[in-house]
């Protein structure tokens, strides 16, 4: 009696490979689809940016465009992601030098005007370009994390300023108050730097003595209210 031959080893499809090169070429087109956005958002703002313009720009098909991004809100908002993640690092490289809360405020606030006056064009790109609100899960920014999201670094810095006066815990409402206010001011101090230069209509001080002293008056202003 002859035995059966032995079953043939199963074969798995080189599917693994095939789908990590497929990966890559869409992280590619995305790439050069965010460059794109990025292109007409500098030269003619958001409404320069639609989806037939930025896939004329790479080539391709507004199909390819779609099957990537839902819709122009978001494919902005993740053109500019990259130099907010930026932004942000740079903000947590000048915390990790402080020591108490109001020297953060101060170091975090010297590296915010400084990286504005330096980048102007990403700082106009990042805050002073009016952009279609989008969603926040389209971006690619975690929300809420600190090293990523300016926000919500920004109500660290004003949880600690306010829980540094003393007295009971403050409130949500007071803190994204006081993280919007300081955002203000400095987003006030930054682009006023950004579009008026040296001006010789008024005398100010340099950048970094001007910043120091908006923080002593704002910190003050704070933490006496609080307390």
């Amino acid at each position: 009696m002859t035995r059966p031959p032995p079953p043939a080893p199963d074969k798995a499809p080189p599917a693994a490979p095939r789908t990590r090169r497929r990966d890559k070429e869409l992280q590619a087109r995305r790439r050069d689809l965010l460059a794109a956005a990025r292109k007409l958002l500098r030269k003619g703002g958001a409404q320069a940016v639609t989806m037939r313009a930025v896939a004329d720009l790479v080539g391709v098909s507004t199909t390819v465009v779609y099957a990537l991004f839902p819709d122009k809100a978001a494919l902005i908002a993740q053109a500019v992601d990259d130099d907010l993640k930026r932004f942000s690092r740079h903000l947590q490289q000048a915390l990790a030098q402080a020591s108490g809360a109001r020297d953060a405020l101060r170091q975090v606030a010297r590296a915010y005007a400084a990286f504005g006056v330096a980048h102007p064009q990403a700082y106009r790109l990042m805050f002073m370009e009016a952009r279609p609100a989008s969603p926040v899960e389209d971006s690619s920014i975690e929300f809420g994390n600190p090293s990523e999201d300016a926000y919500a670094l920004a109500r660290t810095l004003a949880d600690g300023l306010l829980r540094e006066a003393g007295g009971p815990p403050p409130a949500q409402a007071d803190i994204d108050t006081t993280a919007q206010l300081v955002w203000e001011a400095l987003h006030g101090v930054t682009s006023l730097r950004i579009t008026l230069g040296d001006d010789p209509w008024f005398a100010r001080l340099p950048l970094e003595q001007h910043i120091d002293r908006m923080v002593d008056i704002f910190a003050a202003g704070v933490q006496g209210r609080s307390r």
